[in-house]
């Protein structure tokens, strides 16, 4: 097709220029499709089952950690008791959540939809007797261990005895377990009495804190840990009290240079969920500025019907974990569900309020 009215016209093409050529490679490139991560549909209502058997998942108030494409999903195991109506009625040793049996369970999957259960990688008789709650795994990249952190309750006077409770720490060289205790009762941790759920968290230049919680007035800390993760740093720092009393359930996690701590209201085992309070700050001990709250209506009422448990990177999103207490429809603790949701961030590092999903979409 001839371009101009006038005689024909012949060209010859010289050598591309440099800029020439990164002009056709951006306006080529931009017509690639771009690969997005892969991504699963998984459900809020139904339980997570091992896809071999069928059975319920009993993995509870633990955390994720990816490894080489496999999630590792570590919780406690309460065992099939049936749940007491009001969640924490009774603190006495054979009450439902307050058995002497619990144990630390492992599930696997490269899908999140898909799950091998492992059963314990601590069971009764590797850890100190007494109540087990809230595991917690990290690994250390001073001594590439994998560490896993519990609260415990000894018992006396056939109760479980929060005033006695104390932090115990076990060892395995690779994720999958076992886990051989290495600790018991921790140490140095800056609690003012009763220390509750721990949460471990490794920063990019591999230094460790422990975010932890008071139990008798439920107020929430960050403090510094050994490289190894297996106890406080001697002199290391502890953070100002972050937020009000009466919370538990903390959770700590880095995302785009900033420090986020999250917790919600004491709810123990309760069936009505909590909502889930974020705080920021530029160090890892703060100080931690409140930056609102994610998981409460308008009324008050808690979104996602969970209690906070932990947050944890697919390599594409930040998953948001928590329990689903008493959902069961056999009122059997093992068979309570749990609620999965992607975080969204804005610009400057808040969180998005969340909204309830039967099913959501997680990128990995």
């Amino acid at each position: 097709r001839s371009l101009t009215s006038g005689p024909s016209r012949s060209f010859t093409r010289g050598p591309m220029s440099p800029l020439a050529r990164v002009l056709v490679c951006v306006l080529t490139c931009a017509l690639v499709p771009v690969a997005h991560a892969a991504q699963s549909v998984v459900s809020n209502v139904l339980p997570r089952r091992d896809a071999a058997t069928g059975r319920i998942l009993d993995v509870h108030d633990g955390n994720t950690i990816l490894r080489d494409g496999v999630f590792y999903w570590y919780g406690a195991g309460y065992g099939d008791c049936i749940e007491m109506a009001t969640g924490c009625q009774t603190i006495a040793v054979g009450a439902c959540g307050f058995n002497l049996n619990h144990t630390v369970n492992l599930a696997t999957s490269t899908d999140l939809v898909n799950w091998t259960f492992h059963g314990a990688v601590l069971p009764p008789a590797a850890r100190p007797q007494g109540i087990l709650f809230s595991p917690w795994v990290a690994q250390s990249k001073s001594t590439g261990m994998y560490v896993l952190w519990f609260n415990m309750l000894p018992v006396v006077g056939g109760k479980g005895d929060f005033d006695a409770a104390y932090y115990a720490v076990a060892t395995s060289p690779t994720p999958a377990g076992p886990f051989t205790v290495v600790r018991t009762n921790v140490s140095g941790i800056a609690f003012r009495q009763l220390p509750d759920a721990p949460a471990i968290f490794v920063d990019d230049d591999g230094e460790g804190y422990i975010a932890f919680t008071h139990e008798d007035t439920h107020i929430n800390n960050v403090q510094q840990l050994t490289p190894d993760l297996l106890g406080p740093l001697p002199g290391g720092g502890v953070s100002d009290v972050i937020g009000s009393p009466n919370n538990e359930g903390i959770l700590m996690f880095k995302r785009a240079g900033l420090y986020y701590v999250m917790f919600g209201a004491c709810c123990c085992f309760c069936g009505e969920g909590t909502g889930v309070e974020v705080y920021t700050a530029p160090k890892p001990l703060g100080p931690y500025s409140y930056r609102g709250q994610i998981a409460r209506s308008p009324t008050g009422a808690s979104i996602w019907r969970a209690q906070t448990g932990s947050v944890w990177f697919t390599g594409a999103d930040w998953v948001l974990y928590g329990d689903r207490w008493q959902s069961a429809p056999d009122h059997i603790k093992a068979h309570d569900f749990s609620y999965w949701t992607p975080l969204v961030f804005t610009g400057d590092g808040a969180v998005q309020p969340i909204v309830w999903q039967d099913n959501v979409t997680i990128h990995y």
